[in-house]
């Protein structure tokens, strides 16, 4: 059994990951027990971080367990915190970070594999009203 304790000065920020998201964020990595996913990690995002839109080819789950933030889908963009959890389901738009003023950090399980999350999707909304 591996023990892990989400932890805010944790994590790196991957370089590959960095065209895909604006701000600056940590990734910190967990032990996952299944074969061939899903893998399993915290993204810290530090104020004014988040990710750029992308789908899931099998979906994502996000907890979040730190701050406050967003998590939008072409729909809604919806407020979390602490508790809240998101079942975004697979190819489905969206994305998610902190607010500009606010860190926030997310657990996040999806699965691993070269297909498994699309970048190149239209941006929408994704830039209007983020600072206000």
């Amino acid at each position: 059994m591996d023990f892990h304790h989400v932890d805010n000065t944790q994590g790196e920020f991957p370089p590959e990951l960095k065209p895909h998201f604006q701000g600056e964020m940590q990734l910190q990595p967990f032990t996952s027990p299944f074969a061939g996913g899903p893998n399993i990690f915290a993204v810290h995002f530090h104020p004014g971080g988040r990710t750029r839109p992308h789908t899931h080819a099998a979906g994502q789950i996000l907890h979040v367990t730190d701050g406050q933030g967003f998590i939008a889908t072409a729909e809604e963009r919806r407020l979390v915190g602490p508790g809240d959890i998101a079942v975004v389901m697979p190819g489905e738009w969206h994305w998610h970070g902190a607010t500009p003023t606010t860190s926030m950090t997310h657990v996040t399980t999806q699965m691993p594999g070269p297909d498994a999350v699309e970048w190149d999707v239209e941006e929408r909304d994704w830039s209007s009203d983020y600072d206000s």
